[in-house]
């Protein structure tokens, strides 16, 4: 679970030729839940004046994380009320957007020491709580979400035991209700982020730990139409190896970023046969810490990934 975030923000074009872009980049001010730890974990658009940007917030009265989240009216960003589903920790980590009255989010909600899916719908007028499916006897977690129709969405994470071993977590809307799709595990696996572009094309990334406490090796899986498949996907060293966002161009053109290591950012290129990593710069070789959680994709030659 991801709580702390970097203190710097770093935002890459994985294409020169648009690295000058990064000098329009500006702060714009947000609406804080309160005094205490504010947190944005996911972003969404629907429009220039209709985006959503979810997260969480610390509450000291309850001594505990609850969900938050804000949008864009074009002008400005402002809170908007939204449930949680105990009196406990509810995070929320992930949101996707099918129109201006069908937005997704999803994350998680604290039972005593476990965690249980949460999944909230925005129908133009309110955020509501769908119900969402648990592997039974075990903490389930969602941390992203993506849209392929109103009716064909996807959400990944990972589910965890009593002895701290997770398995890969992928639910699927279906236009009625939520439901687990069986899902590979390699050893110790979490799924960070998951990109859809047709109801046959779907990619999820992660982790897997082999043993439970070696090293990181990246894991990317895709969904064909009927199952879920692991994809071998490289490593850029021998260090922990995490990727945490992916971005669909086509079927053949799908990248995914993360870090390798504390000292690199890592990002890796799928072509149509096989998975490789492509270069990426390093901010500051004195500085650690340096990781690529987010990536979106315009085109081709126009690839935006932050960290």
């Amino acid at each position: 679970m991801k709580i702390c975030h970097a203190s710097i923000l770093v935002v890459l074009s994985l294409f020169a030729a648009h690295s000058t872009r990064a000098a329009d980049w500006e702060i714009v001010a947000s609406a804080n839940a309160g005094r205490q730890a504010n947190s944005l974990s996911s972003v969404a658009a629907v429009a220039d004046n209709d985006v959503w940007a979810v997260g969480w917030a610390f509450n000291a009265q309850l001594n505990a994380y609850r969900t938050v989240t804000e949008h864009w009216n074009g002008t400005r960003w402002s809170l908007v009320r939204s449930p949680n589903a105990t009196n406990g920790y509810n995070l929320l980590n992930g949101i996707g957007a099918v129109a201006a009255n069908d937005v997704w989010a999803v994350g998680q909600a604290a039972i005593g020491s476990t965690y249980s899916t949460m999944i909230q719908h925005w129908n133009g007028t309110s955020w509501n709580i769908v119900s969402s499916p648990n592997v039974p006897g075990f903490s389930n977690i969602l941390q992203a979400i993506s849209v392929v129709s109103a009716n064909d969405i996807w959400a990944v994470g990972y589910s965890q035991d009593t002895n701290f071993n997770t398995f890969t977590l992928t639910l699927h809307w279906n236009g009625t209700t939520w439901s687990i799709v069986p899902s590979p595990t390699v050893d110790h696996d979490i799924l960070f982020g998951v990109d859809a572009i047709a109801t046959n094309d779907v990619w999820a990334v992660g982790r897997s730990r082999p043993g439970g406490s070696g090293e990181d090796r990246t894991l990317t899986m895709h969904w064909n139409g009927a199952n879920w498949n692991v994809v071998p996907s490289p490593n850029g060293s021998v260090n922990d190896n995490d990727l945490f966002g992916v971005a669909m161009v086509a079927s053949n053109d799908v990248w995914a970023v993360g870090n390798d290591g504390s000292l690199a950012t890592l990002s890796i290129h799928w072509a149509g046969a096989s998975c490789s990593v492509v270069p990426t710069p390093i901010v500051d070789p004195n500085t650690t810490n340096q990781v690529l959680v987010g990536i979106v994709a315009l085109s081709s030659d126009d690839i935006w990934t932050a960290g």
